[in-house]
Protein backbone atom coordinates (compact mmCIF):
# COMPACT_ATOMS: atom_id res chain seq x y z
CA UNK A 1 0.00 0.00 0.00
CA UNK A 2 2.76 2.12 1.17
CA UNK A 3 4.97 1.96 -2.20
CA UNK A 4 1.61 2.16 -4.29
CA UNK A 5 1.26 5.56 -2.63
CA UNK A 6 4.56 6.94 -3.05
CA UNK A 7 4.50 6.17 -6.93
CA UNK A 8 1.50 7.61 -7.04
CA UNK A 9 2.71 10.96 -5.16
CA UNK A 10 5.62 10.48 -7.53
CA UNK A 11 3.84 10.30 -10.61
CA UNK A 12 1.87 13.22 -9.66
CA UNK A 13 4.58 15.37 -9.26
CA UNK A 14 6.72 14.68 -12.05
CA UNK A 15 3.52 15.06 -14.34
CA UNK A 16 2.95 18.60 -12.10
CA UNK A 17 6.46 19.44 -13.16
CA UNK A 18 6.73 18.89 -16.57
CA UNK A 19 3.45 20.52 -17.91
CA UNK A 20 3.92 23.72 -16.06
CA UNK A 21 7.39 23.43 -17.65
CA UNK A 22 5.51 22.85 -21.04
CA UNK A 23 2.94 25.64 -20.83
CA UNK A 24 3.53 29.07 -22.79
CA UNK A 25 0.16 30.98 -22.10
CA UNK A 26 -0.91 33.32 -18.71
CA UNK A 27 -4.75 33.81 -17.77
CA UNK A 28 -6.74 36.43 -16.30
CA UNK A 29 -7.47 34.75 -13.36
CA UNK A 30 -5.15 35.86 -10.44
CA UNK A 31 -3.89 32.17 -9.69
CA UNK A 32 -2.36 32.34 -13.57
CA UNK A 33 -0.63 35.95 -13.80
CA UNK A 34 2.95 35.51 -14.83
CA UNK A 35 4.32 37.96 -11.94
CA UNK A 36 5.96 35.78 -8.89
CA UNK A 37 6.01 39.05 -6.85
CA UNK A 38 4.08 38.67 -3.44
CA UNK A 39 0.46 39.77 -3.81
CA UNK A 40 -2.37 39.59 -1.01
CA UNK A 41 -4.74 39.91 -3.54
CA UNK A 42 -4.25 36.30 -4.02
CA UNK A 43 -4.70 34.84 -0.93
CA UNK A 44 -7.84 32.96 -0.80
CA UNK A 45 -10.56 31.25 2.05
CA UNK A 46 -12.32 27.95 1.92
CA UNK A 47 -14.85 25.78 3.67
CA UNK A 48 -15.33 22.32 2.86
CA UNK A 49 -17.93 19.85 4.55
CA UNK A 50 -19.23 16.25 2.99
CA UNK A 51 -19.47 12.79 4.60
CA UNK A 52 -16.68 11.39 5.78
CA UNK A 53 -15.68 6.73 5.27
CA UNK A 54 -13.56 5.74 7.81
CA UNK A 55 -11.80 2.04 6.11
CA UNK A 56 -12.13 -0.87 9.51
CA UNK A 57 -9.11 -0.96 11.74
CA UNK A 58 -7.22 -3.73 13.52
CA UNK A 59 -5.07 -2.65 16.39
CA UNK A 60 -3.40 -5.08 18.40
CA UNK A 61 -6.23 -7.68 18.04
CA UNK A 62 -8.62 -4.54 18.97
CA UNK A 63 -10.95 -4.79 15.56
CA UNK A 64 -13.30 -2.19 14.84
CA UNK A 65 -15.87 -0.55 11.98
CA UNK A 66 -17.68 2.21 11.77
CA UNK A 67 -20.88 4.08 10.89
CA UNK A 68 -20.53 6.92 7.78
CA UNK A 69 -19.44 10.14 9.60
CA UNK A 70 -18.19 13.67 8.66
CA UNK A 71 -15.66 15.89 7.84
CA UNK A 72 -15.70 19.54 8.06
CA UNK A 73 -12.38 22.10 7.16
CA UNK A 74 -11.04 25.42 6.80
CA UNK A 75 -8.11 27.07 4.91
CA UNK A 76 -6.59 29.91 4.07
CA UNK A 77 -4.47 29.72 0.85
CA UNK A 78 -2.51 31.43 -1.73
CA UNK A 79 -2.07 30.87 -5.26
CA UNK A 80 1.12 30.98 -7.35
CA UNK A 81 1.69 30.93 -11.04
CA UNK A 82 0.55 28.26 -13.50
CA UNK A 83 -2.43 27.73 -11.39
CA UNK A 84 -0.28 26.62 -8.07
CA UNK A 85 -1.32 27.34 -5.29
CA UNK A 86 -0.28 26.72 -1.53
CA UNK A 87 -3.07 26.42 1.44
CA UNK A 88 -2.93 26.04 5.35
CA UNK A 89 -5.80 23.58 6.43
CA UNK A 90 -7.27 22.26 9.81
CA UNK A 91 -10.19 19.61 9.09
CA UNK A 92 -12.11 17.58 11.79
CA UNK A 93 -13.48 13.94 10.87
CA UNK A 94 -15.79 12.05 13.11
CA UNK A 95 -17.26 8.96 12.74
CA UNK A 96 -19.34 6.47 15.41
CA UNK A 97 -18.44 3.26 16.01
CA UNK A 98 -20.69 0.67 14.63
CA UNK A 99 -18.75 -2.38 16.33
CA UNK A 100 -15.41 -2.98 18.20
CA UNK A 101 -13.84 -6.04 19.78
CA UNK A 102 -11.92 -5.30 22.98
CA UNK A 103 -9.12 -8.04 23.01
CA UNK A 104 -11.49 -11.06 23.74
CA UNK A 105 -12.97 -9.28 26.57
CA UNK A 106 -16.54 -8.76 24.21
CA UNK A 107 -17.31 -6.21 21.84
CA UNK A 108 -19.71 -2.76 21.67
CA UNK A 109 -21.74 -1.16 19.10
CA UNK A 110 -20.98 2.62 21.00
CA UNK A 111 -18.44 5.14 20.94
CA UNK A 112 -16.82 7.20 18.16
CA UNK A 113 -13.43 8.15 16.43
CA UNK A 114 -12.72 11.83 15.81
CA UNK A 115 -9.45 13.07 14.30
CA UNK A 116 -8.32 16.56 14.57
CA UNK A 117 -5.60 17.65 11.15
CA UNK A 118 -3.61 19.96 10.59
CA UNK A 119 -2.27 19.64 6.83
CA UNK A 120 -0.06 22.12 4.32
CA UNK A 121 -1.90 21.66 0.93
CA UNK A 122 0.16 21.85 -2.50
CA UNK A 123 -2.30 22.07 -5.35
CA UNK A 124 -2.38 22.31 -9.06
CA UNK A 125 -5.60 23.88 -10.96
CA UNK A 126 -5.33 21.62 -14.53
CA UNK A 127 -4.92 24.47 -17.43
CA UNK A 128 -7.85 22.88 -19.30
CA UNK A 129 -8.06 26.11 -21.85
CA UNK A 130 -4.32 25.79 -22.56
CA UNK A 131 -4.84 22.10 -23.78
CA UNK A 132 -7.50 23.55 -26.07
CA UNK A 133 -10.54 22.79 -23.66
CA UNK A 134 -12.48 24.12 -21.59
CA UNK A 135 -16.26 22.58 -20.05
CA UNK A 136 -18.71 26.15 -18.79
CA UNK A 137 -16.16 27.19 -16.84
CA UNK A 138 -15.55 24.04 -14.77
CA UNK A 139 -12.08 23.48 -13.29
CA UNK A 140 -10.72 20.28 -12.20
CA UNK A 141 -7.70 20.43 -9.81
CA UNK A 142 -5.33 17.75 -8.18
CA UNK A 143 -3.50 18.39 -4.61
CA UNK A 144 -1.66 16.49 -2.01
CA UNK A 145 -0.41 17.59 1.63
CA UNK A 146 1.17 16.66 4.40
CA UNK A 147 0.71 17.40 8.42
CA UNK A 148 -0.23 16.07 11.68
CA UNK A 149 -3.00 14.27 13.37
CA UNK A 150 -4.57 13.92 16.80
CA UNK A 151 -6.54 11.54 17.37
CA UNK A 152 -9.04 10.06 19.91
CA UNK A 153 -11.27 6.80 20.08
CA UNK A 154 -14.16 5.97 22.59
CA UNK A 155 -16.15 3.25 23.62
CA UNK A 156 -17.18 0.62 26.41
CA UNK A 157 -19.25 -2.43 27.23
CA UNK A 158 -20.02 -3.91 30.78
CA UNK A 159 -16.14 -4.95 31.32
CA UNK A 160 -14.20 -2.99 29.56
CA UNK A 161 -13.93 1.03 28.72
CA UNK A 162 -11.83 2.11 26.04
CA UNK A 163 -10.42 5.63 25.88
CA UNK A 164 -7.07 6.14 23.67
CA UNK A 165 -4.87 8.80 21.78
CA UNK A 166 -3.07 8.54 19.29
CA UNK A 167 -0.71 11.95 17.50
CA UNK A 168 0.56 11.23 13.98
CA UNK A 169 2.15 12.35 11.15
CA UNK A 170 -0.32 12.31 8.18
CA UNK A 171 -0.82 13.12 4.14
CA UNK A 172 -3.70 13.13 1.77
CA UNK A 173 -4.34 13.00 -1.61
CA UNK A 174 -7.22 15.04 -3.28
CA UNK A 175 -9.15 15.83 -6.32
CA UNK A 176 -12.48 18.04 -7.49
CA UNK A 177 -14.02 20.26 -9.72
CA UNK A 178 -14.48 23.82 -9.13
CA UNK A 179 -16.91 26.07 -10.91
CA UNK A 180 -17.45 29.81 -10.23
CA UNK A 181 -20.87 31.06 -8.54
CA UNK A 182 -19.95 34.96 -7.98
CA UNK A 183 -17.47 37.05 -9.46
CA UNK A 184 -15.01 36.41 -6.41
CA UNK A 185 -16.72 33.07 -5.36
CA UNK A 186 -16.79 29.34 -6.06
CA UNK A 187 -17.92 26.36 -5.21
CA UNK A 188 -16.45 22.66 -5.72
CA UNK A 189 -17.08 18.72 -5.54
CA UNK A 190 -14.29 16.89 -3.64
CA UNK A 191 -12.91 13.78 -3.02
CA UNK A 192 -9.77 13.42 -0.01
CA UNK A 193 -7.63 10.14 0.29
CA UNK A 194 -6.22 10.87 3.88
CA UNK A 195 -4.15 8.38 6.16
CA UNK A 196 -3.16 9.30 9.36
CA UNK A 197 -0.85 7.10 10.94
CA UNK A 198 -0.59 3.65 10.15
CA UNK A 199 -4.35 2.32 10.77
CA UNK A 200 -6.44 4.85 10.11
CA UNK A 201 -7.34 5.73 6.20
CA UNK A 202 -10.36 7.96 5.67
CA UNK A 203 -12.27 8.37 2.40
CA UNK A 204 -14.12 11.95 2.72
CA UNK A 205 -16.62 13.20 -0.48
CA UNK A 206 -18.48 16.59 0.07
CA UNK A 207 -18.59 20.39 -1.36
CA UNK A 208 -16.35 23.42 -0.59
CA UNK A 209 -16.97 26.93 -1.00
CA UNK A 210 -14.17 29.36 -1.77
CA UNK A 211 -13.95 33.09 -1.50
CA UNK A 212 -10.59 35.07 -3.73
CA UNK A 213 -10.00 38.48 -2.22
CA UNK A 214 -8.14 39.12 -6.02
CA UNK A 215 -11.11 38.49 -8.47
CA UNK A 216 -13.43 41.55 -9.15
Amino acid sequence: MKKNISLLLMSFLFFMVANVQAQEECFEDPCYEDSCCFDETRFYVKIFSGANFLQNTEIDDNKSSYQTGYVISGCVGYCWRYGLRLEGEYAYRRNAIKKISFFGQGCSKDGHFQTSSFMGNFLWDLPLSSWGCSFCDIQPFIGAGIGYDFQQMHSSNSRIVFNEKWNHFSFQLMTGLSCPIFCNTEISLEYKFHQGGCHFYNHSVGVGLTYKFGVL
